[in-house]
Parts: C-alpha cells; structure tokens; sequence
C-alpha cells in the first residue's frame, strides 16, 4: 500500500449486495442523530480505519458492518475495492468495498442495529433507486422510501458511490 494512500485514506464503507431472485439489493442505513459526523444521513456502514484493521480498508468495512447491522464478515464475499473518493464536507478519503452476501445468509440476514450509531437499515432494491436519480448541482441524487414509509434522500459520497455503481458493469454483482 502506498505512502500516499496510508496518510490521506481514514475510512471505508461496505456497498454491501444481496440477491434475491433476480432482484439485486443493497443495503443501506441511515445514520444515527447521536454521532459525531454526518447525523441522520443515508450511508452504507461503515467508518475509521483503527489500528487493528492495519490500514486495510476491507477489514475496516467489514468490521463496521458487523458493528453497526450485525452482519459477520464470514458471510460476506469481497468483490473488488474502489479507488479512495474524497468527502465534500470533511475532507478525508473513503475507499467503497464491494461485498456480496452469501447467498445460504440470504433469508436469515436479520440485521441487529446499533442504536448509538444506527437509526434504520434495509435491503434496498437497486432498480428502485435507480428510479429516482436525479441531479442536483452537478451531484447524483436519489430517494429511498424505506419500509417504515420515511422518504430520505441519498446525496453526497453515497450517492456518488451508487452512481459509480450504476455506470458501471453490475453482473459480478
């Protein structure tokens, strides 16, 4: 890993998949109010990079999926590491891990939140998302109506990140 990528990455993110049928969904959260950064925002879990995870982004998105949905890592299969994206607002680089589930855990992925982090999380279709795009000042945008019927909306790196996803070839997915 370079020099570089070490000092200027902080966090990672799984953009965790799962199929069911031919339906591709990913699972998304929203944040909780009581974090420190970005509250009650749309995300995929994820977050910091600690010293256990040794710089490496993939431990660090599939140790914060596990700490904030519950989802074991030994049930997630890596598909590839994008490169580090830029935040807009903190200014740090986040690297998106792409995970599929496995498709046994498929029906028995009973998500187990962390409140302190953690306010809502769901299976999202892709399809429906991808109904929703819109552009905003130049930036990808979406809406996610969630199960409880709270309409939210996906903006920023997340959004940036689905968008990459979406121009992209998904079939490995």
């Amino acid at each position: 890993m370079s020099e570089k990528f070490q000092s200027r990455s902080s966090a990672a993110v799984l953009v965790l998949f799962k199929n069911e049928g031919s339906l591709k969904q990913v699972l998304l959260i929203e944040r909780s109010a009581t974090v420190k950064t970005h509250k009650s925002q749309v995300a995929f879990p994820g977050g910091g990079m600690e010293s256990h995870d040794e710089m490496d982004p993939i431990r660090t998105a599939l140790r914060e999926c596990h700490e904030e949905v519950g989802v074991s890592p030994r049930h997630v299969k890596i598909i590839k590491k994008l490169s580090p994206l830029p935040t807009l607002t903190s200014g740090f680089f986040v690297v998106p891990v792409l995970g599929v589930l496995d498709p046994e855990q498929s029906e028995n992925t009973n998500l187990s939140l962390d409140p302190n982090e953690v306010a809502y999380a769901e299976w999202v279709p892709l399809q429906s998302l991808l109904m929703t795009k819109q552009t905003e000042n130049g930036f990808p945008i979406f809406d996610w109506q969630g199960g409880d019927n709270k309409k939210r909306k996906v903006w920023g790196l997340t959004a940036i990140i689905l968008d990459l996803i979406f121009n992209s070839d998904t079939k490995s997915l």
